[in-house]
């Protein structure tokens, strides 16, 4: 009896040491994935959200939870519901912060603060969060496979920042304010110099000085636009003003 009751205890413990079978009708983790990916593949992103998010709630502990964190925060980026993805994304470099995915998941979510940036003229909020992100991203991931792409939305992003200074030292220069229009032109050389609108801002800087009637720091600024190599209609304004100011009178 008592050699039974031994037995018994032994089956008992060596149930308990290896966890117990999913429920009956519930998938193993894995064969969760697999499912849930399967959706995910065909594109059918709302079924995979689910299943995926399955995943998540039933198996915390799983090899695959890092996983399906991820794609569930892709599955809401492929349907462009950006603030979801988002949340995920962040959920997954908090709670994971060691997966082979984080480079991933700190990449897409500069790119969804991006893609929720509005044009230039409006407020930049999300898009001085998506340069805060890639910033994050290429110090903390300088060797990512994502670097390049990280590196030209950079760019773009900072490109918007720009083009906002632009707009503002035009506006002042409409109204005459040239000293104003001078503050943004100078950020946008010494923080955005590396920037698509470097030379033409160079270009405007010059604009301010000739329509005050400064020839010497005018011609100083147009000139310093040709050495910028501008496009060929920005040479050709620019060279256009270096001979009018040249073909003034002494």
């Amino acid at each position: 009896m008592k050699k039974g009751i031994g037995l018994t205890l032994c089956i008992v413990f060596l149930l308990l040491a290896c966890g117990s079978p999913p429920p009956a009708g519930r998938l193993d983790a894995e064969d969760q994935f697999l499912s849930a990916r399967e959706r995910y593949d065909h594109r059918d992103f709302e079924e995979a959200q689910l299943e995926f998010q399955k995943l998540i709630w039933n198996y915390p502990g799983s090899d695959y939870v890092d996983d399906a964190q991820y794609y569930l925060a892709e599955c809401y980026r492929n349907q462009e519901d950006y603030p979801s993805a988002i949340v995920e994304y962040s959920r997954l470099l908090r709670n994971y912060s060691q997966s082979s995915l984080a480079p991933a998941a700190q990449y897409y979510l500069a790119l969804c603060y991006f893609e929720q940036s509005l044009p230039s003229h409006l407020d930049q909020d999300f898009t001085q969060k998506a340069i805060q992100e890639l910033q994050n991203f290429l110090e903390e991931y300088p060797r990512s496979e994502f670097n390049a792409q990280a590196g030209d939305l950079l760019l773009r992003a900072r490109g918007k920042l720009a083009k906002k200074d632009y707009d503002n030292a035009r506006l002042y220069i409409k109204m005459n304010s040239y000293e104003a229009a001078v503050i943004y032109i100078e950020e946008i050389l010494e923080t955005y110099g590396d920037t698509e609108w470097a030379d033409d801002a160079q270009y405007l800087l010059g604009e301010c000085h000739r329509l005050q009637k400064k020839w010497r720091p005018a011609l100083t600024a147009y000139r310093q636009t040709l050495e910028m190599s501008p496009p060929k209609k920005l040479r050709h304004q620019t060279e256009s003003r270096i001979r009018q100011i040249e073909d003034l009178p002494e």
